[in-house]
């Protein structure tokens, strides 16, 4: 990205350089390759080797050593550079961010203008907004973040100083360490974002800080909110090393993510028979416990317009924000432009993510993406990753820490949210404009109305626990009664995780290993989530999706007049007030199956998401996914292949597309050799969700591999894992610990529906069967005895 900027030599051109650096049909010269020489072997059928984690986990360990060596050497060189030159980089850097800065404010100027000769007085949230500005706003996923903005223009800063020295110097820029923290100027450093603020630690607290802080004594940042992801692997993860989309292995652009959509999925309906819808929804939220990555957006929170139309356009907007990566809509999609003569949209909207800073305050070599939310898994989905955001949720009025919620219809839902928007519902709490926005530890829970239903489980789950431990232990303050039932909740999510799902997902023996003794907590660990995870294989859930969500009445009939199409229900999560959506939608959950995990999507998230009210079309997830991948700097999935080397079902780097067979089916690879020039070109997500699946898993080896390397190393960082220090103050007790192993997601879906759901399979994540995961009554299931809790 930088190399054109700096190329360039003048600095008033700054700006059209970093568009031309961003542009997808950049001619840039691609890096260095060179592959791997190892033989290919792929057999989906092989047994797992029982040492295959062990030996992944030792391979990471030493990648991180080794990138810490590279580091100090990094900053040796830096340390060797004369100061003189140091400061003159730095300057073509803040200049480069001030320019910056300034098309930023032209773009708002734009839009007052536009506003004003629009003569519109709509008004959403206080400032105006022109329709495009609206549309935006609507498909915003994350709200305005201006201290993650600041961190990306500070690590601007280095990153464009960098590329300067690195011209005049002939030193490559990846060998170049953070440079701004050695200006000696009384301006120069002139650093705009600190890291999110940290409090003194209490290391002999029972309770995890909210915003995931001091839960390592060896750095106390670990897994704070606004920190940054890290990397499992970065072969191939930039062009340039430090940020520019990478390209194809022969030097040429990576085709259109809209393109690969088309030519390799299919809108096509492949049920997984043996799991359960919930194993999507489930992984939704657990998703917003542990990603959020904020795009760059207008001060409002509406997205910039990278195209000429919101979504889609013919030309480029005249004032592109820098960050701009808009997808290319081929002129013959069969969706967008189903009359190639006169196609009408071309592109695609899309942001680029915020980047930002090492824990030391450091910029990293390449961009590392920030995570608004704490690393851990510590229910941030229900309880905040702010200490402001957590008050905000807790009932001032109780006297035993229970959270906020609306009653309605003598039924408990979450709170409204703070910035509910008009809509159709009519006003349900009084004074509040209307139902069709709730709150939640996190933004995204009126995302669709399945996702809120599971948001709402679990904060009657926290007010249920607070509740029992008022009972058996009175006398205590509320923020006591909160901080224990926000502990136990957490304990419960996590035996959830790498008890039920986790074996569902990646199969029971990698399970296994996972949750292996040998992988004890690890203080000098950084829990940081994976980019690779986040941004690649947890969104497989996006092809376990279903277009037709199907609901059921409790004598077993199909709620026909509830169910939906997803593509209708985006943004509406109202519907969860319906009477008897809440249960049916759980008994939905409960008893369809999942779509496989494959090539295969809806047609709902390829051509429909977040579409307007009253319009056909709206965005394609898959692009997005292909494209977010490509901002984030993934590995290709080859090179993910040649990471994961050892004896878990694959042994090399392919040399071909006939070599992907049988790991990924064959007319998949048909499909890839028509739109990738090399295997090596594979984008991770493409070639991940297409892999055969393990034996009794979901996800095919490289996803799994890549979620079992995630959860274990959740699972050594995290001081507080449920399992951890089992018995040692102050940790959970052995008497707490063994009530937690008794907690099962069907049961805790039992105790806090709305009262119709009194039978369930014991194993909510599979499908009822009456051999092996039969129904029982919910009073059946074990569940946590509170009176067998204290000592609290």
């Amino acid at each position: 990205m930088f190399r054109l900027i700096v190329a360039g030599r003048c600095p008033c051109h700054i700006l059209i350089m970093l568009m031309l650096a961003n542009s997808l049909t950049s001619q840039s010269v691609a890096s260095e390759v060179t592959e791997p020489e190892l033989d290919v072997r792929a057999n989906n059928n092989e047994e797992l080797d029982r040492n295959y984690l062990a030996t992944l986990v030792e391979r990471f360990d030493a990648l991180a050593v080794a990138a810490k060596k590279e580091e100090k050497e990094a900053e040796e060189i830096v340390a060797s550079i004369p100061t003189e030159q140091i400061e003159e980089a730095l300057r073509f850097g803040r200049q480069y961010v001030e320019e910056w800065k300034q098309l930023e404010q032209r773009i708002a100027k734009e839009d007052e203008n536009r506003f004003m000769l629009r003569g519109t007085s709509d008004k959403n949230g206080g400032t105006s907004l022109s329709p495009g500005a609206k549309y935006s706003a609507r498909f915003s996923f994350t709200r305005h973040n201006p201290a993650a903005m600041a961190q990306s223009k500070e690590a601007a800063v280095d990153y464009v100083a960098r590329q300067y020295l690195s011209d005049r110097l002939g030193i490559p820029v990846a060998k170049i360490g953070s440079i701004n923290r050695l200006a000696t100027s009384s301006n120069a450093t002139d650093r705009q974002a600190a890291l999110p603020p940290l409090t003194p630690c209490d290391f002999n607290s029972k309770f995890r800080t909210i915003d995931g802080s001091c839960n390592s004594n060896y750095y106390h940042r670990y897994g704070q909110a606004g920190t940054i992801f890290q990397r499992i692997y970065s072969y191939r993860s930039y062009a340039d090393n430090v940020a520019q989309f990478r390209i194809g292995v022969y030097g040429q652009p990576l085709p259109s993510p809209r393109l690969i959509s088309t030519t390799i999925v299919l809108n096509d309906t492949v049920p997984d028979p043996s799991v359960t819808l919930l194993t999507m929804q489930w992984g939704q939220f657990l998703d917003h416990d542990l990603t959020l990555t904020p795009t760059f957006t207008k001060s409002d929170g509406s997205a910039y317009e990278c195209c000429s139309k919101p979504q889609t356009g013919i030309d480029v907007s005249p004032l592109p924000h820098p960050e701009c990566a808009p997808i290319a809509v081929p002129a013959d999609d069969p969706k967008y432009n189903p009359v190639p003569s006169s196609p009408g949209v071309t592109c695609m909207n899309f942001v680029r993510s915020t980047f930002g800073k090492d824990l030391d305050g450091n910029i990293p070599r390449q961009r590392h993406h920030v995570n608004a939310l704490t690393h851990w898994i510590d229910g941030s989905n229900v309880y905040g990753s702010s200490a402001t955001h957590a008050a905000a949720l807790r009932d001032s009025s109780s006297f035993n820490g229970k959270l906020k919620v609306s009653f309605i219809n003598g039924r408990q839902f979450l709170p409204p949210g703070p910035n509910c928007c008009p809509g159709g519902a009519g006003a349900v709490w009084p004074n509040v404009c209307t139902s069709i926005c709730f709150d939640a530890g996190d933004d995204r829970v009126n995302e669709q109305p399945l996702l809120t239903v599971m948001h709402t489980i679990w904060v009657r789950e926290h007010n249920r626990i607070a509740d029992a431990l008022y009972r058996v232990a009175p006398g205590q303050s509320s923020d006591f009664y909160y901080q224990q039932a926000r502990r136990f909740v957490i304990a419960e999510m996590q035996h959830i995780i790498y008890n039920e799902y986790l074996p569902v997902m990646i199969g029971p023996e990698l399970a296994a290993q996972v949750n292996s003794p040998e992988y004890h907590y690890t203080p000098y660990l950084n829990p940081a989530i994976f980019t690779e995870f986040s941004t690649a294989a947890f969104r497989m859930g996006h092809s376990q999706l279903r277009s037709f969500i199907r609901l059921f009445q409790s004598d077993g009939r199909r709620d026909d007049e509830q169910s939906f199409l997803l593509s209708n229900a985006f943004n509406e999560p109202q519907r969860i007030l319906n009477r008897n959506f809440f249960d049916n939608s759980l008994r939905g959950l409960l008893q369809t199956p999942a779509q496989a995990v494959d090539h295969c999507f809806a047609d709902d998230i390829t051509s429909q998401l977040f579409k307007p009210t009253g319009q056909k079309l709206g965005l394609d997830l898959i692009s997005l996914n292909i494209q977010r991948g490509r901002d984030h700097g993934l590995s290709p999935y080859v090179g993910m292949l040649y990471y994961l080397t050892g004896n878990l079902l694959q042994s090399s780097s392919p040399y071909n597309f006939d070599q992907l067979v049988p790991r990924i089916p064959l007319e998949v690879v048909t499909a890839m050799k028509n739109v990738y020039a090399s295997p090596s070109d594979i984008d991770l997500f493409v070639g991940g969700v297409s892999e055969k699946p393990l034996p009794k898993a979901v996800l095919g080896p490289t996803f799994a591999s890549i979620f079992a390397l995630q959860f274990v190393n959740l699972r050594r960082a995290d001081r507080f894992f449920y399992s951890s220090n089992v018995g040692i103050d102050p940790y959970l007790r052995r008497n707490q610990f063994a009530e937690i192993q008794k907690v099962s997601l069907a049961k805790i879906i039992c105790d806090n529906s709305d009262g119709t759901i009194t039978h369930i399979q014991p194993k909510a994540f599979r499908v009822p069967d009456n051999l092996l995961n039969k129904p029982v009554p919910c009073e059946n299931l074990p569940g946590i005895d509170f009176t067998k809790l204290p000592p609290l």
